[in-house]
């Protein structure tokens, strides 16, 4: 949402965290079937939210839950949202993808295409999703993919050229992706754009600034494509006069002490993903693509009974045989891959649509990131009716061509109690009224020229974010004890484990998963490691799992 993790900000907005903190924002949760969370859409920054106590009771089994809060992005559902290509349950599979929204798509696209492209026998593949057609993570984002320049700063200089330079592969591959498609770019509402980083606290600015401004002298190829708007230093200092500082009326943010302009890929989510998919079905044959909604997956097994590498699904209609299999399940993984218990942790988010009465013209171009000054800055400065309506932590911003605006976060307004929502996968309850009112009065208050526009609340909505220990999404082969002895030459050369994972975007799925979709594609085709793909696609390290990953994230997150 980002809907999710202000980090990055994707679609939800889909933010995402790395080192704790790399994310992409917007939106992102993956999932059996995506929800509320991208890019980017769920708490503006899960990296600041505090972790519970652990517990010792147990919980159910994480698995999605029926009849989700529907999302302004599910509005206009697609012909295909509960479909089932055949009335049974294929027995057999080359590949069955878990998962429908854009992690499940976008691999099954990329296996596709590849195969098509070279000539070879397309695989037979069923797509799986306990719930309708992308109503996860990615139908409750924030609907825009980029990474925040404070995301960028807080990164060592490796690292930090390496995630920019991903993310920006990303945002390459989802514009070639919807121009190769006839009329795709035209029915998600595609646009390359530009997006602010705004800070309202001279504080966080400059802190920003002061790295920003290193990076500008060493000349790192990430600032060529961003731009500083303000001083970064108080108000006054800014020149403030009745009409604001420039950062305030460079970006309309009432408020605003600084901000930077960074590129971004703004679009309908849910749009693009069912689109796509409507493309596959009329393309391939059921015998080639057999689609199978509101089918989930209630656990996985290999016996001595079945083929090496194998696996067996077992569905609330039945069992499938499976050669291979993508878990495409972001904040549902560990219900499947008990492995993950610990390790991607679901965390739930809050989105909301605001409608102008009146067309507030010029539109907002701009998507955004709103830094808000945090709780300690204002605590002993605002008289205390106005200290109860002051907004904190980040909020993501995606302005839609009719005018009206996803806006995604409100963390601070939840963060306090934690079952709400860390570990809670129940996107079919929303949040407490009293932290929806954050959203009251949200436009007219945050934006210049919306005081009189009569704007309303059109929606609220809750999502499922992925959160890992480290802030990485885990990509790659599923890891397993098995696996590593045989890279040790110790188990005799053995088939390795067919199953393979993208999962865990932290809410800055959108900004991250269309180049891992690729890669995960390549893996599956050519049963390839992480490591065999990680150069060619240019993934970060981190992004790969594996058994060691494991056991070190289960203590951090």
């Amino acid at each position: 949402m980002n809907y999710f993790s202000p980090l990055v900000n994707i679609v939800y907005c889909s933010s995402i965290m790395v080192l704790r903190r790399v994310v992409v924002d917007s939106s992102h949760p993956e999932s059996q079937s995506q929800d509320p969370n991208n890019n980017d859409t769920m708490p503006p920054s899960t990296s600041h939210q505090p972790h519970p106590p652990a517990t010792t009771t147990p919980t159910p089994q994480i698995l999605p839950v029926p009849n989700p809060v529907p999302s302004y992005w599910l509005s206009q559902p697609s012909p295909h949202a509960n479909l089932r290509s055949t009335p049974h349950l294929p027995e057999t599979c080359t590949i069955a993808i878990i998962g429908s929204g854009m992690a499940g798509i976008l691999t099954l696209y990329y296996i596709l295409a590849t195969s098509s492209a070279a000539n070879k026998p397309l695989p037979h593949i069923v797509l799986l999703d306990a719930r309708s057609l992308c109503s996860g993570a990615t139908a409750r984002n924030g609907g825009h993919a980029k990474i925040k320049t404070d995301t960028l700063t807080s990164l060592d200089g490796d690292v930090r050229r390496d995630f920019a330079a991903y993310v920006s592969s990303v945002m390459a591959a989802l514009k070639e992706l919807v121009d190769s498609e006839e009329g795709l770019a035209g029915e998600c509402e595609f646009e390359l754009r530009r997006s602010f980083d705004v800070f309202l606290d001279s504080k966080e600015a400059g802190g920003v600034k002061g790295v920003w401004d290193g990076c500008v002298r060493d000349q790192e190829v990430w600032t060529g494509e961003r731009s500083f708007v303000g001083g970064g230093g108080s108000r006054e200092e800014e020149g403030e006069g009745r009409e604001g500082g420039t950062a305030e009326k460079v970006t309309s943010v009432n408020g605003a002490v600084a901000a930077w302009s960074s590129p971004c890929a703004s679009f309908w989510p849910y749009k693009l993903v069912t689109g796509l998919l409507h493309r596959l079905v009329k393309r391939y044959d059921v015998d080639v693509l057999n689609v199978q909604m509101n089918t989930p997956v209630l656990h996985i097994s290999s016996a001595a009974d079945i083929p090496a590498g194998a696996t067996r699904l077992h569905t609330s209609r039945g069992d499938i045989l499976a050669d291979k299999v993508v878990f495409a399940t972001n904040a549902w993984t560990a219900g499947l891959l008990k492995e993950f218990e610990g390790t991607i942790v679901p965390v739930k988010g809050m989105a909301s649509h605001h409608v102008p009465a009146r067309v507030v013209y010029p539109h907002l171009n701009n998507t955004y990131n709103i830094h808000f000054p945090p709780v300690s800055s204002t605590a002993d400065t605002l008289p205390p009716l106005e200290k109860q309506h002051q907004r904190h932590g980040t909020d993501y911003l995606n302005p839609r061509p009719d005018g009206s605006i996803v806006v995604g976060g409100g963390s601070y307004k939840f963060v306090d109690d934690p079952s709400s929502w860390h570990g809670n996968f129940n996107d079919a309850e929303r949040f407490r009224k009293d932290v929806e009112e954050h959203w009251e009065g949200y436009m007219p208050e945050t934006f210049k020229g919306w005081e009189g526009s009569g704007s309303r609340v059109d929606s609220v909505w809750v999502g499922i974010m992925g959160r890992t220990g480290n802030g990485m999404m885990h990509v790659g082969r599923v890891p397993g004890e098995e696996d590593e002895k045989r890279d040790r030459k110790e188990d005799g050369g053995k088939k390795k484990r067919q199953q393979w994972m993208l999962a865990g975007f932290n809410g800055g799925g959108m900004a991250l998963i269309a180049v891992a979709a690729k890669a995960v594609a390549k893996m599956v085709l050519e049963d390839a490691d992480f490591e065999q793909v990680r150069d060619e696609f240019g993934l970060l390290e981190g992004f790969g799992t594996g058994v060691e990953r494991l056991k070190g994230e289960a203590k951090e997150n």
